[in-house]
């Protein structure tokens, strides 16, 4: 199944459609949500998983250990850390190994609406048959260069011209709609910057 980039600039993708695309296409186990597994009583109340708006992954392909496991010298646990780096930042809730206790052993994804925006990076990887299939280890892919973010239809500025913009601009001199569009062009890049960002953008805002 494919899908097209929508006007925000992410691939809109249901959260049953990304877990079945992890099951089928990669081989992993899915749990704990009603299209693939019973929801267990032993999530937090009002859990994203009571609502199916949430599942587990786990990636015991070849063991449970944490050893080769015929995957290139790299064990379900790092592949796992693996797929969480991946996938941050494209929904609410991104969990794994090291993140919070429980979690050792799979990877929590969590979305509202079970709707999960995936940037170029992530949807190439995930989509675009690049990840090496039942045999993938999710590490980077060192060859994507990811196309230029469009802009928007209401005018939001394209990437670069928000880079530009904030590196001319404190973020304390800027409007929450400027922060707000510097943010998710930053997300669309990179993720785990747009965490460190966005929480500078935050304090600034709130201080102001």
């Amino acid at each position: 199944m494919a899908f097209e980039r929508q006007g925000d600039g992410y691939y809109h993708v249901p959260i049953v459609a990304l877990g079945e695309r992890l099951r089928d296409n990669f081989g992993l186990t899915i749990k704990e949500h009603s299209h693939f597994d019973t929801v267990d009583k032993v999530h937090a109340p009002n859990s994203y998983h009571y609502y199916d708006e949430a599942l587990d992954v786990q990636d015991w392909r070849g063991g449970s250990g944490n050893g080769a496991e015929g995957f290139d010298g790299v064990g379900f646990k790092k592949r796992t850390e693996n797929l969480r780096d991946l996938l941050r930042g494209s929904g609410a809730e991104v969990i794994g190994p090291g993140d919070m206790a429980g979690h050792d052993s799979h990877l929590h994804l969590a979305a509202k609406d079970g709707i999960f925006k995936l940037n170029d990076r992530q949807y190439n990887h995930l989509f675009g048959g690049q990840a090496g299939g039942k045999g993938a280890t999710f590490a980077p892919l060192s060859s994507f260069t990811p196309p230029e973010t469009p802009q928007q239809p209401d005018g939001t500025p394209k990437l670069a011209q928000v880079e530009a913009k904030t590196r001319a601009q404190e973020y304390s001199k800027m409007s929450k709609a400027e922060m707000n569009s510097a943010y998710d062009a930053l997300r669309a890049s990179d993720p785990a910057k747009a965490a460190i960002e966005g929480k500078k953008m935050h304090r600034a805002f709130f201080n102001k």
